[in-house]
């Protein structure tokens, strides 16, 4: 996604939690790509509820008409007691994280004209797989949290839209989900020829933010080759 918008964007910023040297090595690509990176440390959610670290990242490179959002965690566990505090945690990053960014978003946006965010979702909350409760039920509340945004930050000129794309190639993620689940997802045991190059759902991204989908907000976009159908 960086290098998409390496040669569109005044400047690229990049956040990361705690793996600086792969920011690093993505700030690199942008700058081949023709980009200006910048990176930055964020954890999410921030500790304080009002989102201060958010809050003074954006302030610092205000004006800013592009967020997208695809922080996420995952641990993996079945629905049982047992595991509560496991799925609390990944609710916590993935939906209240996304929240402050959103929140933060919207109203560091309407004070400079306008803007657009896209939140990162998941097919899995079309194709349910035993042992990913936390992280399934967190990518279906980041959708219904995108239509809120979109519909009460709407009228003042900014844009909520949410991708939710299949499996992708050479993602940490995609380690932790078991290989025969991703079989199911994608078809079958040639799954591996089939997963999703990461530039694929990058370049929708990009699109989306453009001003030729000025009209589209509010909308789960799905980019998975049809495999969820």
């Amino acid at each position: 996604m960086a290098c998409e918008f390496a040669p569109l964007a005044e400047r690229v910023h990049l956040t990361y939690h705690g793996r600086r040297d792969a920011a690093e090595e993505t700030a690199a690509a942008v700058t081949e790509h023709g980009g200006t990176p910048v990176v930055h440390q964020l954890t999410l959610p921030d500790p304080n509820p009002r989102a201060t670290s958010v809050r003074r990242l954006l302030g610092n490179i205000a004006p800013c008409d592009v967020v997208v959002n695809c922080a996420v965690t995952n641990h993996a566990a079945v629905a049982t007691v047992s595991n509560a505090e496991r799925f609390k945690s990944v609710i916590d990053a993935n939906v209240f994280g996304a929240y402050q960014v959103n929140a933060v978003c919207a109203q560091a946006m309407a004070a400079t004209g306008g803007g657009t965010v896209v939140n990162v979702s998941s097919i899995l909350t079309k194709r349910y797989i035993v042992g990913a409760i936390g992280y399934i039920t967190s990518k279906a509340a980041i959708e219904a949290l995108t239509r809120g945004f979109a519909r009460e930050w709407g009228k003042l000129g900014l844009r909520f839209t949410t991708v939710s794309p299949g499996p992708i190639r050479d993602t940490g993620l995609l380690d932790t989900v078991p290989r025969e689940a991703v079989e199911e997802i994608m078809g079958g045991p040639d799954y591996l020829e089939r997963l999703l190059q990461p530039r694929r759902v990058a370049s929708v991204i990009r699109q989306l933010t453009a001003p030729d989908f000025s009209a589209v907000n509010g909308e789960v976009v799905v980019v998975d080759d049809g495999f969820s159908l």
